[in-house]
């Protein structure tokens, strides 16, 4: 899956950002933190998509 996607969607499953991201669940969750992007309904955990490209564009440098 692509980030194109997702394109209508404002919050993410765990799963769903790990798919836009090609991150593991442990570090996608250490990122959206630090983002915070981290959204918690009742016990549904969701990630700001919008937050967490930004977060990893501006922050995250290219190897």
């Amino acid at each position: 899956m692509t980030v194109s996607q997702f394109q209508n969607t404002e919050l993410l499953t765990l799963q769903q950002a790990c798919e836009c991201t090609s991150l593991g669940r442990t570090k996608l969750r250490e990122v959206a933190k630090e983002a915070q992007a981290e959204r918690k309904i009742g016990k549904s955990y969701r990630i700001r998509k919008d937050i967490l490209l930004n977060y990893i564009e501006e922050n995250c440098k290219a190897e």
